[in-house]
């Protein structure tokens, strides 16, 4: 099964911040089974992806273009698991569920309830998360796209709940597991 991580940080990719919840997730998905690269592949705008080369440890502004861009890019690589980090609160730029609702055919907003619910056992801020779930399509080839907070604690939540699913979600999907 092949992911990849987005990252939406202008901090990040301005090399003004390192990137810490990014190789996290990455880290996590293939710890179940997901294939994550843990390479580093940058761009601002949406032309700045060439076709054959996207990373599937990608960082992006914040900008409903630019993310919009990683998400094009990261299913056209053949990625069936997206997790996308940071952009899901209320500042300025968290414009990260804005850019991936178009994507969504399918919503899935119990799973999204759940990351809030287990978050919020943690600490009260992970309501403030504005993170969506849900599948491109039904059936063969439909891609899970997961809005993460930027957080190293808001990745672990988020992928503790996601994670020990993807097997049932894809055996829906599709009937297969890699």
């Amino acid at each position: 099964l092949l992911g990849a991580v987005v990252v939406v940080n202008n901090e990040i990719l301005g090399g003004n911040r390192e990137d810490t919840a990014g190789p996290l997730a990455a880290e996590l998905l293939r710890s179940h089974r997901v294939h994550v690269s843990g390479q580093r592949e940058v761009s601002g705008q949406r032309d700045a992806v060439p076709k054959g080369s996207w990373d599937r440890l990608h960082h992006c502004a914040e900008s409903l273009d630019a993310i919009s861009s990683a998400l094009d890019a990261a299913i056209a690589a053949g990625s069936r698991v997206i997790v996308t980090v940071g952009g899901t609160g209320i500042s300025a730029g968290d414009v990260t569920p804005e850019a991936t609702a178009p994507f969504l055919e399918v919503r899935m907003d119990g799973i999204a309830h759940q990351v809030r619910e287990h978050g919020l056992s943690v600490t009260p801020l992970a309501s403030l998360s504005r993170g969506l779930v849900g599948i491109t399509h039904r059936g063969p080839g439909g891609v899970l796209i997961v809005n993460a907070p930027g957080s190293r604690g808001g990745v672990k939540d988020s992928l503790s709940v996601v994670c020990p699913l993807l097997p049932h979600i894809f055996e829906q999907l599709d009937d297969q597991m890699d």
